[in-house]
């Protein structure tokens, strides 16, 4: 995995803080296909205010990898969930990579807690392999997966 640890930045912090709250103008006026802007993330589905809703968020500065776009990614569940591997968590963050032909993500590498939005120590950290763990979000409506690739696909 030298070339993930390549990818993301010196400065990544295992652990980040909430970003600022929006304001409720801008909330409210922003369509639900319309993804928000907040601080260094841009949110792609739910509101950060809201701690007991689902957050799908991306930092908006999208690297190269191979042919395809690494973004640094956070998702903060409405409850406890289940990944693949039978791991609860209530949120992670990490490096997604997105083929934008095929309109398809999968995972690279996630830091799991058991808290929402990012908080209390990291319970797990798992690498993945290429195709091993497809971005999707199970039990949110609207399909942030969609969402997700469109944004970080944006500038190709």
């Amino acid at each position: 995995m030298a070339l993930l640890t390549a990818a993301l930045p010196s400065s990544a912090d295992p652990v980040q803080s909430a970003p600022a709250k929006p304001s409720l103008a801008a909330s409210a006026a922003a369509s639900p296909d319309v993804a928000r802007r907040t601080g260094e993330w841009l949110t792609i589905h739910g509101f950060p205010e809201v701690p007991n809703g689902d957050l799908v968020q991306i930092d908006p500065t999208a690297q190269q990898w191979q042919d395809q776009i690494a973004v640094d990614l956070r998702v903060s569940r409405s409850s406890m969930r289940m990944n693949h591997r039978k791991l609860s968590y209530r949120s992670y963050q990490g490096m997604a990579v997105f083929d934008c032909v095929r309109r398809k993500g999968w995972y690279l590498s996630l830091q799991y807690y058991q808290e929402p939005l990012w908080r209390g120590p990291v319970t797990a950290r798992l690498d993945f392999r290429e195709h091993e763990a497809p971005v999707t979000f199970t039990g949110v409506p609207g399909n942030p997966a969609d969402k997700l690739v469109r944004a970080a696909c944006r500038n190709r």
